[in-house]
């Protein structure tokens, strides 16, 4: 996005890749751990920042499918107070919090669409989908996640 004549960044993600050498319960899975944007990028008419960032997801997700990647993980959970996933230091002006109902359903609209572009066959809640699993081997855990860190912090207690 340019602004003022200068390229400016408003969007970024961060993706972790399992292919068929991961193990049983990683491999084919890709795992998106954070979203971030930045204020900075004006639609025009105004209001379709979400439909620009639904639109670089979802073509992410057409991607990964593409090079055979069959399951999607998209961790959902809004930053806390003065948490900064990939930008450093957002301006609390350009900064909207999402509470943990809302981003969810900002999710499953991106994800409808999906579906309804055939990008994805459907989703699920994680707690729901693995809610018979009884042994943290039976989750897939992804490097640096959220749950690979909660595992080791319960095993050290």
């Amino acid at each position: 996005e340019g602004a003022e004549e200068e390229d400016v960044l408003f969007f970024a993600c961060y993706v972790q890749e399992y292919g068929a050498d991961a193990g049983p319960w990683s491999a084919g899975r890709v795992s998106i751990s954070y979203i971030d944007s930045v204020r900075h990028f004006e639609s025009t008419p105004s209001g379709h920042r979400s439909t620009v960032y639904h639109a670089l997801v979802n073509a992410y997700l057409a991607d990964a499918a593409s090079r055979g990647f069959a399951h999607a993980h998209i961790w959902v959970s809004p930053p806390k107070p003065g948490d900064d996933f990939i930008f450093h230091c957002h301006p609390e002006e350009m900064y909207k919090r999402m509470g943990l109902l809302k981003l969810k359903a900002w999710y499953e609209s991106m994800l409808s669409k999906a579906k309804h572009q055939g990008i994805v066959t459907g989703w699920t809640d994680m707690f729901e989908h693995y809610r018979d699993a009884v042994r943290p081997a039976d989750l897939p855990l992804f490097a640096g996640d959220y749950w690979v860190d909660a595992l080791a912090r319960h095993a050290e207690h």
